[in-house]
């Protein structure tokens, strides 16, 4: 039977063809790896949000990624190469699963797909990443605290009813961290954000109207890219 194009460029998703594994639990702030011990697994989010962050040249933490429920980490451990480089650390109370790196050869042998699976989810996140760097490079702080707040929208958000999308509370360091600026930037840009009604927060949570910033950031010239939009639209 001939394949239809659609079929031939289907997204495939890595959990379909990974076995259960027993369940890790790491408290609140807790250490999962680190640069002095060195991860050689590959982890799944079960539940909470997992922090992976790198020490950058001025001897801050900047956040390469924040990683949800069903959301994989601990990738350089599939190339051999620890991650000697990054940190991994629970942002709540989370339960992960984990495979070695034989582990995962082996299912691939079993089940070529999820091999296609992986690439398919390793290419996704070097783009996002990309994307995070050229904005960095491009735009100036206040269009940055927008494109990071919009991207942790889709990525980690809940629709609401009034169109909002509502992030479990995230500290103004943490936003800090993503950004690649300091807290009291963020401290500012996130009250001048609600004043022009674009979001609101407390210590619970966070709502942002994501698509009224993309637009905003649109009529600024500003490019938001595809892979937030995306997730937003999936969200709803």
């Amino acid at each position: 039977m001939q394949r239809t194009s659609k079929t031939l460029f289907s997204m495939e998703d890595p959990l379909t063809y990974l076995p259960r594994k027993p369940v890790q639990e790491f408290a609140r702030r807790r250490i999962i790896y680190d640069p002095q011990q060195p991860s050689d697994s590959l982890y799944v989010v079960i539940l909470g949000r997992v922090k992976i962050s790198a020490a950058s040249d001025d001897g801050g933490q900047m956040i390469a990624r924040i990683v949800s429920s069903e959301g994989l980490f601990g990738e350089a451990a599939l190339i051999g190469t620890p991650a000697r480089q990054e940190t991994a650390m629970a942002l709540d109370n989370v339960s992960v699963m984990s495979w070695t790196r034989s582990e995962i050869e082996q299912h691939i042998e079993a089940e070529p797909r999820l091999g296609i699976a992986l690439s398919q989810y390793l290419v996704r996140q070097c783009i996002e990443l990309q994307d995070r760097i050229e904005s960095m490079a491009v735009y100036k702080t206040p269009e940055r605290v927008m494109l990071a707040l919009v991207q942790l929208a889709g990525i980690l958000g809940v629709p609401m009813p009034d169109g909002s999308t509502r992030l479990a509370s995230l500290t103004h360091h943490t936003i800090a961290e993503y950004v690649g600026t300091s807290r009291e930037i963020v401290t500012f840009q996130m009250n001048r954000l609600r004043r022009m009604g674009m979001l609101r927060y407390s210590r619970k949570f966070i709502d942002i109207y994501a698509r009224a910033m993309e637009e905003s950031l649109r009529q600024q010239g500003v490019h938001v890219p595809q892979i937030s939009g995306a997730m937003l639209q999936h969200a709803g």
